[in-house]
C-alpha cells in the first residue's frame, strides 16, 4: 500500500491535492490511499503514533509549525520517506537540503510534475524492493530483503522467506521481472543474492543455511552477481 500525505492548513488546496493524488494513484495502477492534515500537530499525532507514509506534501507555511520543521521532525524517525514541499515562495529551497526533500512545487502545484514525481518514486524506490502479488484471497507486499529464494512448483511458487513459505499462483518470470535483487539459478529457482554466504559448484548456500541449486546453465551469472554484491558490500 503505497500511503501519501497532504499537510496542508488551506482547505481548498488541500482538498485539490487530495483529489490529484487519488487521481495520480488511480491512472498509474498504483494501490494507495490518501490522507489529509489540516495541520502539523495533527499529522505528527498520527505520526509519532506510528503511521507510515511512503511520500509527504507538506505546505511550508502552516501555522506554528511550517513544513520544514515538520521534514525535520519526520527524519528523527524516517530517512526514507519521499518529501514533497509545497510552497508558494522559494526562499526555503536550501534548508530542503537538511531534510532531503525530493522536490519543491510552486502554488498550484503542475500536475504533470507531481505525477511524474509519484510515479517515478513508486517505480524507482518502492515497486522495486518488493513483490507484490496476490496470494489467494490476500494482496502481498514482501520486502525483497526478506526473500530467500523461489522455487517453482508445479503451478506455482513458493517464496521461501527467514521466517516462512508463501505462494503465488502464477509463473516464477513473472515475479522476477523488473528485480534486479533476485538472479535465476535454475530453471525452477530463483535467489535474492543478499542472503547467499557461500557459492559451490552445484548450490548457492544461504545464511540460514538452506541449500539453493545452481545449474551450470546460470552459474556464471549467479558467480558476477555475488561478486557484484561483494563489492558493493
Amino acid at each position: 500500500m503505497y500511503r501519501v500525505a497532504v499537510c496542508e492548513d488551506e482547505e481548498v488546496f488541500r482538498r485539490e491535492l487530495n483529489k490529484i493524488c487519488n487521481e495520480i494513484l488511480a491512472k498509474s495502477g498504483i494501490e494507495g490511499s490518501v490522507f489529509e492534515f489540516a495541520s502539523g500537530d495533527a499529522f505528527l499525532h498520527d505520526f509519532l503514533e506510528g503511521a507510515r507514509f511512503e511520500v509527504l506534501l507538506f505546505d511550508i507555511m502552516m501555522g506554528e509549525t511550517t513544513g520544514i520543521e515538520l521534514a525535520r521532525k519526520v527524519r528523527e524517525h524516517d530517512s526514507e520517506a519521499s518529501i514533497i514541499f509545497i510552497t508558494s515562495t522559494p526562499d526555503f529551497a536550501i534548508e530542503g537540503y537538511d531534510v532531503k526533500a525530493l522536490h519543491y512545487l510552486m502554488k498550484p502545484p503542475d500536475t504533470k510534475v507531481l505525477e511524474s514525481l509519484i510515479e517515478n518514486d513508486y517505480q524507482s524506490r518502492i515497486k522495486s524492493s518488493f513483490l507484490v502479488f496476490k496470494s489467494g484471497t490476500q494482496i502481498l507486499r514482501i520486502p525483497i530483503s526478506e526473500i530467500i529464494c523461489l522455487e517453482t512448483v508445479g503451478r506455482r511458487v513458493e517464496i521461501t522467506l527467514k521466517d516462512k513459505t508463501v505462494e503465488y499462483s502464477g509463473k516464477l518470470s513473472d515475479l522476477l521481472e523488473g528485480k534486479a535483487q533476485l538472479t535465476r539459478c535454475h530453471k525452477a529457482f530463483a535467489l535474492n543474492i543478499c542472503s547467499i554466504r557461500e557459492l559451490t559448484r552445484t548450490d548457492a548456500i544461504a545464511f540460514t543455511g538452506k541449500a539453493i541449486p545452481v545449474s551450470r546453465t546460470y552459474m556464471k551469472e549467479v558467480q558476477q552477481a555475488l561478486l557484484k554484491q561483494i563489492r558493493d558490500e
